[in-house]
């Protein structure tokens, strides 16, 4: 699957009260003849998967909604309450909830996916489940990780150089980077392993076992020694963007045969693999477990891959989209802008 964090876009002013009439009527709930379904207000993240097939491709499935509807069909007699058991409609718990809330989000993802083909099935457009990629916009898979782990250019395999970013550090697939004035800014790609599980003292052989997804990552750091040095140049607001979805494990069956693109307005700087990775995800989970204990919505940054270096890089202009693209796990693109613009 692939996860993702959204909230819908108003269709107007009035909409993004709770409450309001006119967003009841778009959730289209009494249609659906489930009058007990509230309606989801605008302005709320909530836990999505982006549909990968079919004629309704590119678009984002509410779970924790597809699952209520699911119930009411089969005339459950508190549907939403059942569903947010089963399936929160917030990453944070959903990861916490893990493994039974990955089996009840297949199942609401099935339900869809079956509804879609049904000429009986329930309306999920007006039911509130099914939205236009263009009708919502996308957060963070992860927006506020309790650690978010890097790693440096120091050290080794079996002694790598690790440091804790800000987890208000993070920003999403749609934001916009703030550079800092009077700072240079250079980026980094790399791939993000998302911890699904608690853990300590893991051993490399097991420790993909509490990856609960993956998903891409920027790492900006601000490369002027006076302004910040050591890793909190990592941290300023909006330095480590992540997304667009958290693909489980499933679809990226081997973390180390990826491609990975870094581009910086239209230009390649870097073609690499993840095979490439100065030290291995595992090696490198492990080694934070020992260091730490790993908890569900954790972030292990991979570290850019060695090689692939096309151009040299150059400090972040205002205006520069820039991009990082992983084989099977997707493009993250976020815009940079300078300070007061």
């Amino acid at each position: 699957m692939q996860l993702v964090v959204f909230e819908r876009r108003a269709r107007e002013p009035a909409a993004s009260a709770p409450g309001n009439r006119g967003e009841r009527r778009s959730m289209g709930a009494a249609a659906l003849g489930y009058e007990t379904l509230e309606a989801v207000c605008h302005g709320y993240q909530r836990l999505g998967a982006i549909l990968t097939s079919g004629p309704r491709s590119g678009q984002v499935v509410d779970l924790n909604r597809a699952l209520a509807v699911k119930l009411a069909a089969e005339d459950a007699g508190a549907p939403e309450a059942e569903a947010d058991s089963l399936l929160p409609a917030n990453m944070a718990s959903f990861l916490r909830r893990l493994p039974d809330s990955g089996i009840a989000a297949r199942e609401a993802l099935d339900f869809v996916l079956d509804a879609l083909v049904r000429y009986d099935a329930p309306d999920l457009d007006a039911a509130g489940v099914a939205h236009p990629r263009r009708s919502v916009r996308l957060a963070a898979p992860v927006p506020r990780p309790g650690k978010l782990v890097g790693v440096g250019d120091g050290g080794g395999p079996d002694a790598p150089e690790l440091f804790l970013v800000a987890p208000t550090a993070v920003a999403g697939p749609e934001d916009e980077i703030a550079l800092p004035a009077r700072s240079a800014v250079s980026c980094r790609g790399q791939l993000a392993a998302v911890i699904g599980r608690r853990a300590r003292g893991l051993e490399p052989g097991t420790a993909l076992g509490c990856v609960a997804g993956y998903c891409a990552a920027l790492a900006l750091a601000v490369d002027d020694g006076a302004a910040a040095s050591g890793a909190i140049r990592f941290s300023s607001d909006g330095f480590a963007p992540l997304g667009p979805a958290l693909v489980t494990p499933d679809e990226v069956a081997d973390p180390h045969d990826l491609r990975l693109e870094l581009r910086v307005s239209g230009r390649t700087l870097q073609s690499a693999h993840t095979k490439e990775l100065r030290v291995a995800l595992p090696e490198l989970i492990a080694r934070a477990s020992c260091l730490m204990t790993l908890e569900p919505g954790d972030v292990v940054l991979s570290g850019a891959p060695r090689g692939g270096q096309r151009e040299a890089s150059r400090p972040l202009r205002d205006g520069d989209v820039v991009e990082v693209e992983i084989e099977r796990v997707g493009r993250l693109a976020v815009y940079a802008r300078a300070a007061g613009v």
